[in-house]
């Protein structure tokens, strides 16, 4: 069994989502063992990191040599900011993990795999590829400001695992992230990972990994979260466009002056029932949907210009689809209806309100099956897919040019 398309729900299988939210989300680590050897294959390799580094070229920003904490003090790139490679095997041979950030950035199985998984949980969502050589260690014992999913791609890794040092921490957090060498406490958990295990780790759960014998290739996908206190910052920033009393200075002397601090206390009462009141809930979640799709940047690839192409072929018949991997936040407004997605903002008429709730709703439509007359359906379907937001799915278009 291969996963070229790893969803979050088949990322935890057997556990449903249902019982992984109610039991292990942001409460307890989770270890998903006993799979095939191949249930990662289609995302990466082994010999899928050479290829990274040589054709890919990830610059030094992206790329650190790592061994027990400490970073490779020799210079491992070329004068043009381009990894050396022979300089990347010695230290790997030296002990030392490669470490590449943001690789969904480089690799698109792995931006598929991060948009879908952004998707279905409306959190950003980053990865990491951590290739450690025998008998190793990366990092020291530390928590992250961020929930973890360790996919086991080839090899074999030990973990301890120890109760949370901050429980919850969040993104801004600026304390010491690495556990006390000299009063480290017995790990509350051990497991030892196999090629197609999953590791998941709570934010806030110390943990360190080693190999053995044999060199371990994982990637960590880090789950950065929207918490309560982002949706009241948001709804907060909301209600500072249409009243400035919470930019107000506090008075002079607020720290000292008692009587100042009295009539704070008043103010701030009456302030924060303003906002209870003022609150508009809609629009914070509106605008960390914004936020979320921002961070997208792009669009994935997906044929869009050979899509282009074919435009004067498609007719009623044609079937289209939601371009795989589309994240779009949709807002109705009194005249036009605003559509949000990655790298893009659509302002379209009211009138195709009902067409673009079909784009929502169905995965695959002909478009005969959108509302309105023949040429308003070819004219809303032509700029979707011009938009990037449909792909055209029917055989008989595939042709290549001139074909």
């Amino acid at each position: 069994m291969t996963n070229k398309d790893l969803n979050f729900t088949k990322a935890i299988a057997p556990l449903t989502p249902a019982s992984f939210f109610k039991d292990y989300w942001e409460q307890r680590p989770l270890v998903i063992s006993e799979r095939p050897a191949n249930y990662y294959t289609e995302l990466m390799t082994l010999a899928d990191v050479d290829r990274i580094l040589y054709s890919l070229k990830p610059d030094w920003k992206k790329l650190r040599l790592i061994r027990q904490g400490r970073h490779f003090a020799r210079n491992f790139m070329h004068p043009d900011g381009t990894p050396n490679i022979v300089q990347v095997y010695r230290a790997y041979e030296q002990g030392y993990s490669l470490n590449l950030l943001d690789i969904q950035e480089r690799w698109l199985p792995l931006a598929a795999l991060a948009r879908d998984w952004e998707s279905f949980l409306h959190h950003s969502v980053s990865i990491n590829l951590y290739l450690t050589p025998q008998n190793s260690r990366a990092f020291e014992p530390h928590f992250d400001d961020h929930d973890v999913f360790i996919l086991q791609i080839e090899g074999e890794k030990d973990w301890q695992i120890w109760e949370p040092v901050v429980k919850l921490p969040s993104k801004e957090f600026t304390g010491n992230k690495f556990l006390p060498k000299d009063d480290l406490p017995s790990p509350a958990m051990e497991t030892h990972l196999k090629t197609g295990d999953l590791l998941y780790l709570p934010r806030g759960w110390g943990h360190a990994a080693s190999t053995g014998d044999g060199a371990s290739l994982h990637l960590t996908v880090g789950v950065f979260v929207y918490t309560w206190s982002d949706l009241v910052d948001s709804i907060l920033g909301v209600i500072n466009q249409q009243d400035l009393k919470f930019q107000n200075a506090l008075p002079v002397g607020f720290m000292r002056d008692t009587e100042v601090r009295e009539t704070i206390k008043e103010d701030f009462y009456q302030s924060i029932n303003n906002f209870v009141q003022q609150a508009k809930l809609e629009l914070g979640i509106e605008q960390l949907g914004e936020r979320l799709i921002r961070q997208m940047k792009d669009p994935l690839p997906g044929r869009y210009f050979s899509n282009i192409e074919q435009l004067s072929r498609i007719d009623l018949k044609t079937l289209v689809t939601k371009k795989p991997g589309t994240f779009c936040q949709t807002t109705v407004k009194k005249d036009e209806i605003v559509v949000n997605y990655p790298g893009n903002q659509l302002k379209l008429p009211k009138s195709w309100e009902n067409a673009i709730k079909n784009i929502s709703g169905n995965r695959q439509i002909v478009i005969e099956d959108f509302p309105g007359t023949n040429d308003e359906k070819l004219t809303f379907a032509r700029q979707m897919v011009r938009s990037g937001l449909l792909t055209i799915e029917t055989e008989e278009l595939t042709t290549p040019l001139g074909g």
